[in-house]
């Protein structure tokens, strides 16, 4: 009875939800003190452009989207200080452009199929984590 609590899917998931929750928590602190509450909306879809990105490019789209949402996270501060508007403007703007290159990038992939892949990681299951998934937010976690 208890021998599913050790299964492969629910360890992961478990593992996976525990490093996420430490992650974001931490990190959250940092998004509300700064007053940022829409970052997490404008980064979810940098992500899905990464992996759009990625499947376009047939390279990996988990490292795509980590590396996208990188460079929108170091780009919102000097965009919103060069355009002389408040950063909640600069992270609207950011959203609608990152879904407009998700949804442009996976309408010019030739693989129609990996498209589920993309928004997997959009709006991913805590049950589909894989090995990689894992070590993946192992490092997040460790740098954050």
């Amino acid at each position: 009875m208890l021998e599913i609590f050790f299964t492969k899917i629910l360890i992961f998931a478990i593992l996976g939800a525990v490093l996420t929750g430490y992650t974001c928590s931490l990190m959250g602190t940092f998004v509300v003190r700064m007053n940022l509450s829409s970052l997490g909306f404008a980064m979810s879809h940098a992500a899905f452009a990464g992996a759009a990105l990625g499947i376009f490019l047939k390279n990996d789209p988990l490292i795509f989207a980590l590396l996208f949402s990188v460079f929108v996270s170091l780009a919102l501060g000097p965009l919103a200080d060069k355009a002389k508007l408040k950063t909640d403007v600069v992270i609207g703007v950011i959203f609608s452009l990152s879904m407009a290159l998700g949804l442009l990038f996976l309408n010019l992939s030739p693989d129609t199929a990996m498209s589920s892949t993309a928004l997997r990681i959009l709006w991913g299951s805590v049950l589909g984590m894989t090995t990689a998934d894992i070590i993946y937010l192992l490092i997040i976690s460790v740098i954050a």
